[in-house]
């Protein structure tokens, strides 16, 4: 049986969804480079570390820019600067973006942090063009201190999951998207995810979903520097990106379309780690992962970018 974040990789590869034109890409693209260069000038002013992550280090490493066929750009901080960066962002960029966070004045929708670019749309699915998140964005993950203590980590690391899953199915019961259903239920697989999140996100919507992502943020901290980061928000949740800290800092340094930017410390370890061996080798085509979306729209000159 596929998982659930397989049957939506499916979702975003069905070729009867609306697909973005080049021009679209070139204009989200240039966006994103806007933005993160925004974002890469404020942690400098205020010395504060932000570093690409996820597949956009692999797009750093392999491509020297964007993966050709992704459509996102990730970054990550450590849990310290980003406190930080919450006190001075609308001072700083507030013109131009929202902060959208747990346990930040804007509640967030997902469970990491998300940059928003005023007066623009891109509808993903779940969403509706209202929703405040439905704006081109770049992601910030959080890169936490790691318990060393075997048994402790594990407890912390199996509590931290189970939040994020009640989480999740409660996103899906509040975020309730004709489209998407009906899309899902195509399938038989589909069908029964659907339904299973359904019913699982009414049992435990005794919470709101911006609420569960306050208690998922507040459970994934540990206070204590220790010899272990990782980032559980990422896409192997608590466990996936525990590394030793030295891989991601002190940062590296690498290009990304021609912008100097920050790696983690030990590119190779990071991505071999969540991605293989050979991560140099392109993906199958039916392998690339895309976000499954429904409108985009450019507003305000985007930006004269």
């Amino acid at each position: 049986m596929k998982s659930y974040k397989a049957l939506l990789n499916s979702l975003s590869n069905d070729p009867s969804l609306r697909q973005l034109t080049d021009d679209e890409v070139t204009k989200l693209r240039k966006i994103f480079l806007k933005t993160f260069q925004d974002l890469d000038e404020c942690c400098k002013k205020y010395n504060l570390t932000v570093m690409l992550i996820g597949g956009t280090v692999i797009g750093a490493v392999r491509h020297n820019g964007f993966i050709p066929w992704d459509d996102d750009l990730d970054v990550a901080m450590p849990r310290e600067d980003f406190e930080k960066l919450k006190k001075i962002f609308d001072q700083e960029l507030g013109d131009k973006y929202i902060l959208s966070s747990p346990n930040y004045k804007n509640n967030a929708n997902n469970r990491f942090p998300m940059m928003l670019v005023k007066n623009t749309l891109f509808v993903e699915a779940g969403n509706s063009p209202e929703d405040e998140v439905s704006k081109i964005k770049i992601d910030i993950f959080i890169i936490e201190n790691v318990p060393t203590n075997s048994i402790y980590r594990k407890i912390k690391g199996l509590w931290c999951s189970a939040l994020m899953a009640m989480g999740s199915y409660v996103d899906t019961y509040e975020h309730q998207n004709e489209f998407f259903k009906n899309y899902m239920c195509k399938t038989v697989e589909g069908r029964k995810a659907y339904n299973r999140r359904i019913r699982l996100g009414k049992l435990f919507s005794f919470n709101d979903f911006q609420k569960w992502m306050n208690i998922i943020d507040k459970a994934c901290q540990y206070k204590k520097e220790t010899s272990l980061m990782g980032i559980p928000s990422g896409r192997g949740h608590y466990f996936g990106e525990i590394r030793p800290r030295e891989t991601f800092l002190p940062v590296s340094e690498g290009l990304f379309e021609n912008i100097a930017v920050n790696l983690p410390g030990n590119p190779d370890d990071y991505i071999s780690n969540l991605y293989g061996k050979d991560y140099m080798t392109l993906p199958p085509e039916d392998k690339r992962e895309r976000h499954f979306f429904v409108d985009i729209a450019f507003r305000k000159e985007d930006y004269d970018v």
